[in-house]
């Protein structure tokens, strides 16, 4: 209601000074002259009608635009519809004042002002098309400042500019895209940001025939749950779309935040999904051509990697020989988990160590007995229990499966005769395990010396436990 202050103000003042006009008007008039006293009762009724007409646009702005523009998008009126209100507000006072004022005709004005109208009119047609549709976009609000528009496939921009001849538009690549309001009004547009900026993008992937179909969908649904910047807890799915020469092609699913995280989220989720694929050992199809010179052989079925080859990715086991990584390997033992199955508990004993081949898992630890709390995810090629596997000690978090996951379950039994052959080993383990742990405590800043004490003290008493662990 501030707004209507200044013009109330201004035409109640006008009101009290030409009720009292008759006492200095007559004075002046004997003083001054006739004409210079109707100079001045016409200054004063003029005053009033443009003073109203002031007041009357306040009004209508405060009372009826405003409420109905904020009751539909949350925002003042625009001002393009603010403005067309004036003006015709203005021009009807125009008439008023010609009429009642100066007491002219206005028929002659209106006649005349008509035929003008319509020679401007016909020369700016397309320029009043615009402004027509620029209150048209105003008052019904299809996208506001900020939204993402898509005009056409590919030409996608942000609206900064909305005025009574165009919208103007920034894509991502900076360049600037000028559309007339008309022509906007009658295309058919994509907005990214309405009824919220959340939407769901997809992404294609084609497959070869021979992979499991629902073991597919898991590997690549886990690449998305486990890929940042995506809406959590969001309907994520994997869809067979269609078949080709190729293979079967998927649709993955996902949803983000907003169109400004597009570009980073498919990068991500494709990355993601490069690296549970090459866990799995499955490869993407190419065009390519089979010759056979004799019997034709049935297609081979993609296989999962190899365990020596997982154990051979783990930064840690760097500290064993080939031959050590094949016992190993020898023993491992396949495991497969549901979504939400626990495969260890904070706080409880181990002796096993994990090596996550393919879903992905969530790890969330519970240290004042309150709500657990997410503390990450586990990606193929991984593995989790490695300090209880090689110390003793009691699991440091709990870990469940997202999806469903499988994994390579190794026992201490199957390291033990490792380390007693090559006792030197657990030295080696001591400083790698280490500097994981000062890495994670953020605990080497710099390279001063109490930094390398730390590092030695803590190297030597993982060593130790692992030597009195194993019995060496």
């Amino acid at each position: 209601m501030s707004q209507l202050a200044p013009p109330l103000l201004l035409f109640t003042l006008v009101l009290v000074v030409n009720a009292y006009s008759d006492r200095f008007v007559e004075p002046l008039a004997a003083e001054l002259g006739v004409n210079s006293a109707k100079v001045l009762v016409y200054f004063l009724r003029s005053l009033i009608w443009l003073s109203g007409a002031w007041l009357t646009t306040r009004l209508i702005n405060s009372l009826l635009l405003n409420p109905i523009m904020g009751g539909r998008g949350g925002s003042p009126a625009p001002r393009i519809l603010a403005n067309s209100v004036g003006a015709i507000v203005f021009v009807l006072t125009v008439f008023g004042m010609v009429r009642y004022v100066f007491d002219r005709p206005v028929t002659g004005l209106i006649a005349t002002s008509g035929v003008v109208t319509i020679i401007i009119g016909f020369a700016i047609r397309e320029m009043i098309a615009d402004f027509f549709s620029g209150i048209a976009m105003n008052t019904e609000r299809p996208y506001r400042i900020g939204d993402y528009l898509e005009l056409e496939p590919g030409l996608v921009g942000r609206v900064t500019e909305l005025n009574w001849r165009s919208t103007r538009l920034v894509t991502q690549s900076n360049k600037v895209v000028i559309i007339p309001n008309s022509n906007l009004a009658s295309r058919q547009f994509i907005n990214y940001s309405l009824p919220t900026s959340q939407y769901r993008e997809s992404m294609e992937l084609i497959l070869n025939f021979t992979t499991d179909p629902r073991r597919a969908e898991n590997i690549l649904l886990a690449a998305m749950l486990a890929s940042k910047g995506l809406v959590e807890h969001a309907p994520h799915s994997v869809k067979i779309k269609s078949f080709g020469e190729r293979g079967v092609c998927y649709e993955l699913r996902f949803f983000l935040h907003g169109y400004a995280d597009r570009a980073n989220a498919i990068d991500v989720v494709a990355r993601n999904v490069l690296h549970h694929l090459q866990q799995a050992g499955i490869p993407i199809p190419y065009g390519q051509q089979e010759i056979f010179l004799t019997r034709e052989r049935p297609r081979r079925r993609e296989v999962r990697l190899s365990a020596r080859r997982l154990l051979a990715r783990i930064p840690w086991l760097d500290a064993l020989n080939e031959g050590e990584l094949d016992a190993l390997a020898a023993d491992t033992i396949e495991r497969e988990f549901k979504p939400g199955e626990v495969i260890v508990t904070e706080g409880e004993p181990g002796n096993s160590l994990f090596v996550l081949v393919e879903g992905t898992l969530e790890a969330s630890t519970n240290s004042n007995n309150q709500r657990e709390e997410r503390i990450g995810t586990i990606k193929p090629g991984q593995a989790l229990g490695e300090m209880s596997f090689l110390t003793g000690e009691p699991r440091g978090a709990t870990v469940r499966a997202l999806t469903d996951a499988y994994v390579l379950q190794l026992q201490r039994e199957a390291f033990e005769p490792i380390v007693r052959a090559r006792p030197e080993i657990a030295e080696q383990l001591g400083k790698i395990m280490a500097k994981r742990v000062m890495k994670t405590q953020a605990a080497m800043e710099s390279a001063h010396s109490s930094d390398a004490d730390d590092f030695m003290s803590r190297a030597g008493q993982i060593a130790r436990s692992i030597s009195s662990l194993f019995g060496l």
